[in-house]
Protein backbone atom coordinates (compact mmCIF):
# COMPACT_ATOMS: atom_id res chain seq x y z
CA UNK A 1 0.00 0.00 0.00
CA UNK A 2 1.32 3.52 -1.05
CA UNK A 3 2.32 5.32 2.07
CA UNK A 4 0.39 9.00 2.51
CA UNK A 5 3.88 10.83 1.93
CA UNK A 6 4.25 8.95 -1.56
CA UNK A 7 0.74 9.77 -2.08
CA UNK A 8 1.65 13.80 -1.37
CA UNK A 9 4.76 13.50 -3.42
CA UNK A 10 2.54 11.82 -6.12
CA UNK A 11 0.08 14.74 -6.34
CA UNK A 12 2.88 17.70 -5.80
CA UNK A 13 4.16 16.19 -8.80
CA UNK A 14 1.11 16.16 -11.16
CA UNK A 15 0.56 19.53 -10.05
CA UNK A 16 4.08 20.85 -10.80
CA UNK A 17 3.60 19.16 -14.28
CA UNK A 18 0.24 20.69 -14.81
CA UNK A 19 2.05 24.41 -14.28
CA UNK A 20 4.27 23.67 -16.17
CA UNK A 21 1.93 23.07 -19.19
CA UNK A 22 0.02 26.50 -17.93
CA UNK A 23 3.29 28.30 -17.63
CA UNK A 24 4.09 27.27 -21.06
CA UNK A 25 1.05 28.97 -22.13
CA UNK A 26 1.63 31.96 -20.33
CA UNK A 27 4.69 32.97 -21.88
CA UNK A 28 4.08 31.81 -24.99
CA UNK A 29 0.79 34.40 -25.34
CA UNK A 30 2.50 37.04 -23.45
CA UNK A 31 6.02 37.23 -25.28
CA UNK A 32 8.00 36.27 -22.14
CA UNK A 33 10.67 34.42 -24.15
CA UNK A 34 13.29 33.91 -20.78
CA UNK A 35 10.80 32.41 -18.96
CA UNK A 36 9.17 30.40 -21.59
CA UNK A 37 12.86 29.06 -22.53
CA UNK A 38 13.48 28.37 -18.85
CA UNK A 39 10.38 25.63 -19.27
CA UNK A 40 12.62 23.15 -21.43
CA UNK A 41 15.59 21.02 -20.48
CA UNK A 42 19.20 22.47 -22.30
CA UNK A 43 18.95 19.26 -24.43
CA UNK A 44 15.42 19.29 -25.20
CA UNK A 45 13.46 18.76 -28.39
CA UNK A 46 10.46 20.77 -29.88
CA UNK A 47 8.70 19.73 -32.85
CA UNK A 48 5.98 21.29 -34.54
CA UNK A 49 5.14 19.18 -38.17
CA UNK A 50 8.99 19.78 -40.29
CA UNK A 51 10.03 22.41 -37.63
CA UNK A 52 12.12 21.09 -35.16
CA UNK A 53 14.25 22.56 -32.41
CA UNK A 54 17.22 21.00 -30.75
CA UNK A 55 18.31 22.67 -27.14
CA UNK A 56 17.32 25.80 -25.22
CA UNK A 57 19.62 27.88 -27.55
CA UNK A 58 17.40 27.07 -30.95
CA UNK A 59 14.16 27.12 -28.71
CA UNK A 60 14.88 30.59 -27.30
CA UNK A 61 15.94 31.61 -31.27
CA UNK A 62 12.78 30.19 -32.58
CA UNK A 63 10.55 32.24 -30.01
CA UNK A 64 12.46 35.31 -30.12
CA UNK A 65 12.58 35.42 -34.11
CA UNK A 66 9.07 34.81 -33.75
CA UNK A 67 8.12 38.22 -31.34
CA UNK A 68 11.11 40.13 -34.00
CA UNK A 69 8.40 39.18 -36.79
CA UNK A 70 5.98 41.82 -35.73
CA UNK A 71 2.58 41.95 -34.28
CA UNK A 72 1.10 38.51 -33.22
CA UNK A 73 -1.49 38.11 -30.76
CA UNK A 74 -2.47 34.35 -29.60
CA UNK A 75 -3.91 32.62 -26.87
CA UNK A 76 -3.44 28.89 -26.26
CA UNK A 77 -5.89 27.34 -24.48
CA UNK A 78 -4.65 23.58 -22.98
CA UNK A 79 -6.37 20.91 -21.87
CA UNK A 80 -7.04 17.27 -21.06
CA UNK A 81 -3.37 16.70 -19.84
CA UNK A 82 -2.79 13.17 -19.38
CA UNK A 83 -0.05 12.58 -17.22
CA UNK A 84 2.31 9.33 -17.33
CA UNK A 85 4.66 9.38 -14.46
CA UNK A 86 7.47 6.64 -14.84
CA UNK A 87 9.77 7.76 -12.23
CA UNK A 88 9.99 10.24 -9.60
CA UNK A 89 12.31 11.90 -12.16
CA UNK A 90 10.69 11.37 -15.11
CA UNK A 91 7.35 11.60 -16.80
CA UNK A 92 5.28 11.97 -20.29
CA UNK A 93 2.20 13.69 -20.99
CA UNK A 94 -0.76 14.33 -23.50
CA UNK A 95 -2.75 17.50 -24.17
CA UNK A 96 -5.15 19.08 -26.28
CA UNK A 97 -4.13 22.59 -27.17
CA UNK A 98 -6.69 24.96 -29.23
CA UNK A 99 -4.64 28.23 -30.79
CA UNK A 100 -6.36 31.45 -31.58
CA UNK A 101 -3.91 34.06 -33.64
CA UNK A 102 -3.81 36.56 -35.54
CA UNK A 103 -0.79 39.05 -36.70
CA UNK A 104 -2.72 42.19 -35.43
CA UNK A 105 -3.39 43.87 -32.31
CA UNK A 106 -6.48 43.56 -29.96
CA UNK A 107 -9.08 43.13 -29.89
CA UNK A 108 -9.38 40.57 -32.79
CA UNK A 109 -12.72 39.82 -34.74
CA UNK A 110 -13.93 37.27 -35.63
CA UNK A 111 -12.46 34.53 -32.49
CA UNK A 112 -12.10 31.65 -34.72
CA UNK A 113 -10.26 28.65 -33.85
CA UNK A 114 -6.13 29.12 -35.95
CA UNK A 115 -5.49 25.55 -34.45
CA UNK A 116 -5.93 23.09 -32.43
CA UNK A 117 -3.35 20.14 -31.86
CA UNK A 118 -2.12 17.15 -29.47
CA UNK A 119 0.62 18.27 -27.77
CA UNK A 120 2.90 15.18 -26.74
CA UNK A 121 5.66 15.75 -24.27
CA UNK A 122 8.32 13.79 -21.96
CA UNK A 123 9.43 15.84 -18.88
CA UNK A 124 12.29 15.57 -16.73
CA UNK A 125 12.78 16.81 -13.43
CA UNK A 126 16.21 18.78 -13.38
CA UNK A 127 18.78 18.65 -10.48
CA UNK A 128 17.35 22.04 -9.72
CA UNK A 129 14.00 19.88 -8.75
CA UNK A 130 12.28 21.63 -11.25
CA UNK A 131 9.79 19.35 -13.85
CA UNK A 132 11.09 20.62 -17.19
CA UNK A 133 9.79 20.13 -20.90
CA UNK A 134 12.40 17.54 -22.47
CA UNK A 135 10.34 16.81 -25.54
CA UNK A 136 7.37 18.33 -27.07
CA UNK A 137 6.04 17.64 -30.57
CA UNK A 138 2.92 19.29 -32.19
CA UNK A 139 0.44 17.66 -34.34
CA UNK A 140 -2.09 19.61 -35.95
CA UNK A 141 -5.33 17.67 -35.50
CA UNK A 142 -7.61 21.22 -37.12
CA UNK A 143 -6.23 23.97 -39.07
CA UNK A 144 -8.12 27.10 -40.47
CA UNK A 145 -7.84 27.55 -43.65
CA UNK A 146 -5.57 30.71 -43.47
CA UNK A 147 -3.10 28.49 -41.22
CA UNK A 148 -0.58 27.56 -43.43
CA UNK A 149 1.75 25.90 -40.95
CA UNK A 150 4.09 26.54 -37.97
CA UNK A 151 5.33 30.23 -37.22
CA UNK A 152 8.88 31.04 -38.25
CA UNK A 153 8.94 27.93 -40.62
CA UNK A 154 12.30 29.45 -41.80
CA UNK A 155 14.30 28.44 -38.37
CA UNK A 156 14.07 24.46 -39.64
CA UNK A 157 16.80 22.10 -38.71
Amino acid sequence: METSDKRIERIEIRLAIEDLNSDFCHYLDYGMVEELTDLFTEDCRYSHGSRVSFGRDEVRALFSDRIAGGVRTSRHLQTGLKITLHSLKKASGKSVCMTFACDQSPPISPATPFLVADFTDEYLRSADGRWRIQKRHIERIFTAAENKGPVMMTRKK
